[in-house]
């Protein structure tokens, strides 16, 4: 009875500690206005424009814009912020859909170790934490963030349910998960189905190694039966896969990295380090060594347990050895797609950074289902939450100072009129910097005429091209600078001089005769009505 007692009252300290970690992994967060990621202000600009062109009657917007009409993936970050941008501020609506994540990705692993390894999941759940902040999220990839998180629940739903999953209501919630895990991230949709396959005949294989030859047939009809529930709760998503891929032309080049480049990321778990390789690389390896060892304890115990033993394992046991490994299966699975697949292919990125993120991830539920002895595990977690928060303090000065920049280019709109076209130029030597300039967008309708969503074809948003006009600077086109481009229609009838120009950066860095003659351009035609210590604001003379 007093143990009894002593163990809930363990179990509820714990879970205020697992809190208190999220809490202090929000603080980046929460001590800024925006998180400035590479892509993270064309989301809150596009989210915008979702409202202005399904809510506003706008002619400026909509000569220039229109919703994809395809339902391409890439839609759930734009929807959860067009929606709170609805009535909140654009950093309030960033900060909601952040913090959901930051809450929700570590809680939702927990519960899927939980699931896996009642027994384990307590100490193990605390290694998710430094992939919170990945470089994939840090780089503004929501919608593969928000897909990641869906992956645990789905994974965690199926396993909970796979033998009572011939209910509507299951197959309803099935429908309703793996379609959001589509239009969230597409590369996450396919690695959902295909962990599901693998479990589902992993499963089987339990079947027959605890039964054989009893449960042949059995176990060939559960294979069966649980395919047909995948394919039929996730059937409309596959025809949209299945479309997706039809109406785009074949990938352009593939790029292979060095082998030696992807063992060094491995070593480095490069997937999660983002502002400063030297720095950063510090605290990763130590993680990367403290997953290893237990990895290599685990393998060790488990060989020398199933082949050094007197006696043999029970029918049960080798099942259950049969199903932990599923976990190592799909891990040296995301191992082996590491090192064969491109990490672009003209049309998809980071493909290496995605397949590393999810071979540490898989591997750490791999570990909870195997029996480390608890010193050495506690050990390696209190290293591990070391190096996190160590990352953590350094990751609140880098976006402290992003963030400084990003509020200086939300404010300069103020001095802009609403629905006018602005060109951006970015003279930031900061790489994350690309896109700062849709700050000025977030919260007020306007043209800019820098938005990489709406080329790709695989965002909400794109370009009106049968509409949009001539824009010039001044009455120069863009094909008149070889250093510039920008949104135009050169064989349009319609000429739009553009309005203001926005620069982040310093345009006398410069030096070339490109940006001499754009300089020359805006003296006489514009002149400069805002200047901060990273932004410049020009509005064309009348």
């Amino acid at each position: 009875m007093r143990d009894d007692m002593i163990a809930r009252k363990f179990d509820k300290l714990e879970k205020y500690v697992f809190l208190t970690v999220i809490a202090i992994s929000l603080l980046p967060v929460l001590t800024n206005t925006f998180l400035p990621t590479m892509d993270g202000a064309a989301h809150l600009y596009n989210s915008n424009l979702i409202n202005a062109l399904l809510f506003e009657n706008n002619p400026q917007i909509h000569e220039f814009f229109v919703l994809n009409q395809e339902p391409v993936p890439n839609w759930i970050g734009h929807f959860i912020l067009a929606v709170f941008n609805l009535f909140l501020p654009s950093f309030v609506a960033e900060k909601i859909l952040v913090l959901f994540y930051l809450i929700a990705f570590p809680l939702s692993f927990r519960a899927l170790l939980k699931t896996i390894h009642p027994e384990n999941y307590v100490v193990f759940s605390y290694l998710i934490f430094p992939f919170s902040y990945s470089f994939l999220f840090l780089l503004g990839f929501y919608n593969f963030s928000i897909a990641l998180l869906l992956l645990f629940i789905t994974l965690n739903y199926w396993i909970k349910n796979e033998d009572h999953l011939f209910s509507k209501k299951n197959i309803f919630v099935l429908f309703l998960l793996t379609t959001l895990t589509y239009f969230s991230h597409i590369f996450i949709f396919g690695l959902l189905l295909f962990f599901i396959g693998v479990h589902i005949v992993t499963k089987a294989v339990m079947t027959l190694v605890d039964n054989y030859p009893l449960q042949v047939k059995e176990a060939g009809k559960s294979v069966l039966k649980k395919s047909g529930i995948v394919l039929l709760s996730a059937f409309v998503p596959l025809l949209l896969l299945l479309n997706y891929f039809l109406s785009r032309d074949t990938p352009g080049n593939a790029n292979f990295l060095e082998y030696s480049e992807l063992i060094k990321w491995l070593k480095e778990i490069r997937p999660i380090i983002v502002y400063d390789f030297v720095f950063e690389a510090t605290y990763t390896k130590k993680i990367f060594y403290v997953l290893m060892a237990m990895t290599v304890v685990s393998l060790y115990l488990q060989i020398t347990g199933r082949f050094f033993s007197r006696g043999n394992p029970s029918p049960s046991a080798k099942g259950k050895i049969v199903l932990s490994n599923f976990w190592l299966i799909l891990a040296l699975s995301m191992l082996l797609f590491y090192f064969v697949l491109p990490d672009s292919d003209g049309t998809a990125g980071f493909v290496s950074v995605r397949l590393g993120l999810l071979f540490f991830i898989v591997l750490i539920i791999w570990l909870s289902t195997q029996r480390l002895p608890k010193w050495f595990t506690i050990l390696g977690v209190l290293v591990v939450l070391y190096c996190n928060l160590r990352l953590t303090v350094y990751y609140s000065s880098v976006i402290r100072d992003l963030d400084n920049v990003a509020v200086e280019c939300y404010e300069m709109s103020e001095k802009i009129a609403p629905n006018s076209v602005v060109l951006p130029l970015n003279y930031s030597d900061n790489w994350l910097a690309p896109h700062f300039s849709n700050y000025l967008g977030v919260d007020k309708p306007m043209v800019i005429l820098e938005n990489y969503e709406c080329a790709t074809g695989y965002f909400p948003v794109k370009w009106n091209e049968a509409k949009i006009p001539a824009t010039l600077l001044g009455t120069t086109p863009p094909e008149q600078y070889s250093c510039l481009e920008w949104k135009s229609n050169a064989q349009s009838s319609l000429k739009k001089p553009i309005d203001y120009v926005f620069i982040l950066g310093d345009i006398d860095s410069g030096t070339d005769s490109c940006t001499a003659s754009i300089k020359e351009n805006l003296e006489q035609n514009y002149s400069l009505i805002s200047k901060t210590e990273n932004c410049q604001l020009f509005k064309r003379k009348t």
